[in-house]
């Protein structure tokens, strides 16, 4: 069931990431969509692609840390759900504040779940994910292009 969750959303994310893509290095955002195009199939295991949500992972970091919010918004997905990372609410809680800073329309689709996970932060916890996201700066250049 989950499987088929992340492939009906596979279209609205894709779109996403090619309207909001920032521009990169010269042909960065080519390499940005075709290394989420990486990432996502790993994650489901489709298009001959092995399932790896490991390294689906670390491709979604490598896009988030390059501003990238539909890749921010992946991240904090499964740091939530723990797939192909150690659960942790702090880290979802995270990237999932910084992918709704980034973007307006998603904060309101995110709002709810974002509540929930800062209800299970301690007050330590909240000022550290909130002073996380308000220094936090993208990384330049991309640092690989593909994890096979």
């Amino acid at each position: 069931m989950l499987k088929l969750k992340y492939l009906l959303l596979l279209p609205l994310l894709l779109a996403s990431a090619l309207a909001q893509a920032e521009p990169l290095n010269g042909d960065g955002d080519t390499r940005a969509v075709a290394m989420y195009r990486e990432a996502m199939a790993m994650l489901l295991g489709r298009n001959e692609t092995p399932r790896s949500p490991e390294k689906a992972a670390q491709l979604f970091l490598t896009l988030a840390q390059q501003n990238w919010i539909p890749a921010q918004h992946m991240l904090g997905n499964l740091y939530l759900k723990g797939r192909g990372v150690k659960q942790d609410d702090l880290q979802a809680y995270q990237w999932l504040s910084l992918a709704s800073r980034n973007n307006p329309r998603l904060a309101d689709t995110l709002a709810g779940k974002r509540n929930q996970l800062r209800a299970r932060l301690n007050g330590a916890q909240r000022q550290q994910a909130d002073a996380w996201v308000a220094a936090w700066q993208p990384k330049s250049g991309l640092a690989m292009t593909s994890m096979n």
